[in-house]
């Protein structure tokens, strides 16, 4: 991709443009595809939720029924026979909670003052208790009184100690036609039992459970079981139905229900850098292994490929364009003795120093490139006949003057041959061997003449025909 933005010549801030849009579009797909995992996520969540909050409802709903069930023999009894006595209180009692372990006591209230309770040890302080001065119990008497119904209290804290689900029921008895209020019946159920036994734990299957509805109030009732926290945002919540109250229980994730796609999301966003990083690289990598393809690297000139690649260009345009361009080879005289005496060290500076000059004297438009050892060619677009004569001439007596490298005075000169397009032909590669014979030419005549010693003719000759 890197490749082909290259060769489509656009600058590499376009092409940063187009990764950092390549990267958005990315990221979009990533949300998305991360949005629809979160969605799928939570659903299984929640239905994983749903399952374990049936499962404890279904317990905890089947452990209160099945004892709220065997206490109603008892405030039967009490009903048809209000004056029995406290024996036969005791034998149905014991019936009861030999049946049903989580029953931690049970309880008569004649006129709401506690006078029996079974079994009577470990439970002795709760005798004598008297419902209408106690300020935390009193409350749901009188709502369990006033409704006529059994009404579910707590959990709450036992006088006896311990926690306690409280399922009271108020007896009436008939008398004649009159129904009368006899007093109150209870049943006291371990709270910490009850929890276990319907397999109830404030974690349970990666899940955070908590329950509300203190006193059977429901949704606008206390949380009396695991962290409020739970209720914020629950994943799965439902109601527990008791005679005479309604609990709620919900679930939220341990980690949340988006533990799992916060790892997605990081993963497809680590991957999307990485691919960022590489694409980067490579681009980087490219750029500069395009630059040193094109580049000479003693000089920092463009290369020869370089410079006949933009002349081809030029040359594909001129049809467009209506401009042409001038080819000027420069070949330099006496290198070859500058390395010879001072070492190739000196004479690599030396190509350095004539590169700059030559670069110094050069349009911004214009291609300079070395074409190796001592050679340079001079791209020049939109230069006719007469302009590069003289421009041959001057850059010739441009390289004949002496050059100031590390405390040597160097001399050197210059042979140029150059070849005009379209002008003398529509050919780029015969305008290139034109202006590089044309050079040679020149080579050849100013070494002749420098032989003969007539080194003044040399300053007038400035091009072989």
């Amino acid at each position: 991709m890197t490749r082909t933005l290259l060769r489509s010549g656009l600058k590499p801030r376009v092409v940063y443009l187009i990764i950092v849009l390549l990267l958005v579009v990315g990221g979009i797909l990533t949300e998305y595809v991360v949005g629809m995992a979160k969605q799928r996520a939570a659903q299984i969540r929640s239905m994983e939720a749903t399952a374990l909050l049936a499962s404890m409802r279904a317990q905890l709903e089947t452990e209160v029924n099945s004892v709220l069930y065997l206490s109603r023999s008892l405030t039967t009894f009490v009903s048809a026979y209000p004056d029995s006595s406290p024996e036969r209180w005791y034998e149905l009692s014991r019936e009861i909670i030999g049946d049903a372990p989580l029953v931690r006591n049970i309880g008569l209230a004649p006129d709401n003052v506690m006078q029996f309770v079974y079994p009577l040890e470990g439970n002795e302080a709760v005798i004598g208790l008297d419902y209408r001065t106690n300020k935390e119990q009193w409350p749901a008497v009188e709502e369990a009184i006033i409704s006529g119904k059994m009404k579910l209290a707590g959990p709450v804290n036992l006088i006896q100690g311990g926690q306690g689900v409280i399922a009271r029921a108020p007896i009436h008895y008939r008398h004649g036609t009159a129904r009368h209020y006899w007093g109150l019946a209870s049943i006291v159920l371990d709270f910490d039992t009850l929890m276990n036994k319907s397999g109830i734990k404030e974690t349970a299957s990666g899940f955070e459970i908590a329950i509300r509805g203190r006193d059977g109030t429901g949704e606008t009732g206390d949380i009396f079981f695991g962290d409020r926290a739970v209720f914020v945002d629950p994943v799965a919540k439902m109601q527990i139905f008791f005679p005479g109250g309604v609990w709620v229980i919900a679930a939220n994730p341990i980690h949340g229900i988006n533990a799992s796609v916060i790892w997605m999301r990081l993963t497809a966003w680590g991957l999307l850098a990485v691919l960022a990083g590489l694409i980067m690289l490579m681009y980087r990598l490219y750029r500069l292994a395009h630059h040193q393809s094109n580049t000479d690297s003693l000089t920092g000139e463009a290369n020869r490929r370089s410079l006949m690649h933009r002349a081809e260009h030029l040359a594909q345009l001129y049809p467009r364009s209506g401009i042409g361009f001038a080819l000027l080879f420069i070949d330099l005289n006496h290198f070859k003795a500058v390395n010879d005496t001072h070492g190739h060290h000196m004479g690599d500076l030396l190509l350095i120093a004539a590169a700059r000059r030559l670069r110094d004297n050069c349009r911004a438009t214009d291609t300079l490139a070395r074409n190796g050892g001592d050679e340079f060619i001079l791209l020049q677009p939109g230069v006719g006949l007469e302009d590069v004569r003289r421009l041959a001439a001057k850059l010739e007596q441009l390289m004949a003057n002496p050059f100031e490298i590390a405390g040597l005075e160097l001399s050197i000169s210059a042979s140029v041959g150059y070849a005009v397009f379209p002008n003398e032909s529509n050919d780029c590669e015969t305008v290139i061997s034109l202006a590089d014979s044309r050079m040679y030419a020149r080579k050849r005549k100013k070494k002749a003449l420098e032989q003969r010693g007539r080194q003044d003719d040399i300053e007038e000759v400035v091009v072989v025909e």
